[in-house]
């Protein structure tokens, strides 16, 4: 695995650095995990690039699931040097999405961009280069529905309905194949509960920045994981899922 030196400027905040378990452990991003691994698997890739890895998890169960090469590109300085990373990848670089693509051109079969776009003001010009690196297939996942205090909380600059992904992804040369909401109704009446018991205080206590979690959280993040599955019953949620294959790949 390579690690690119970091270019001058390219020390962004490290915004998800102390969100270790909570991406770890939560039972939303342990399913988009699965659902984005499912999707990739079945394309069969020769590699795979996570454009905006942030925490290593993603990283890992690609990298596990597919036993290919698996790639990763982040703003974040600390997602270079985060050990479980660069053992992990086979490169990782940092990549600003917002104004630029992997240096060189490079391309990759499939490049996933899960849970990225809402953290980005200019998110289009981040699709752009999202799929300039992309030889065959985009993988996207972002939040829909409308923004509540705790997407505030953690940078959402917006959320999006599945067109406004499909319309962008066309603008450069893709297709959709798969296009779904995902999230009804446990996802919905989770996000619901953490609005009613306050932003601020369920932040405080299961985001991870503070201390790592301890039994109760994980046990109760893993009953939230199974009811989850029941989602997967519905098309219809908050979770905006698009997979478009780019226009003239072989």
């Amino acid at each position: 695995m390579t690690v690119a030196p970091l270019p001058a400027g390219a020390n962004a905040p490290d915004v998800v650095a102390g969100w270790d378990d909570a991406h770890r452990h939560s039972p939303a991003p342990r399913h988009r995990r699965r659902l984005v691994v499912e999707l990739v698997g079945g394309l069969q890739p020769a590699e795979v690039l996570d454009a905006g890895c942030g925490q290593p998890f993603l990283l890992a169960e690609l990298h596990d699931a597919l036993g290919v090469p698996a790639y990763g590109c982040d703003i974040s300085d600390a997602v270079m040097e985060d050990p479980r990373s660069r053992a992990l990848a086979h490169e990782l670089r940092v990549v600003d999405l917002e104004r630029e693509a992997w240096p060189g051109g490079r391309t990759f079969d499939v490049v996933v961009c899960s849970e990225v776009l809402e953290h980005i003001a200019l998110w289009r010009a981040a699709v752009a280069n999202v799929a300039a690196m992309a030889r065959r297939h985009v993988l996207i996942t972002v939040p829909g529905g409308r923004i509540r205090p705790m997407d505030r909380m953690v940078g959402h600059h917006r959320h999006f309905r599945p067109e406004e992904v499909v319309a962008e992804l066309e603008r450069h040369g893709f297709e959709p194949v798969l296009v779904r909401r995902w999230g009804f109704p446990v996802h919905s009446l989770y996000r619901w509960a953490i609005s009613r018991l306050g932003a601020e205080r369920m932040y405080a206590q299961f985001s991870g920045e503070r201390r790592p979690y301890g039994p109760a959280q994980r046990r109760l993040s893993g009953l939230l994981y199974r009811a989850f599955f029941l989602n997967d019953r519905f098309h219809s949620g908050d979770q905006v899922i698009v997979l478009a294959r780019r226009r003239d790949a072989a």
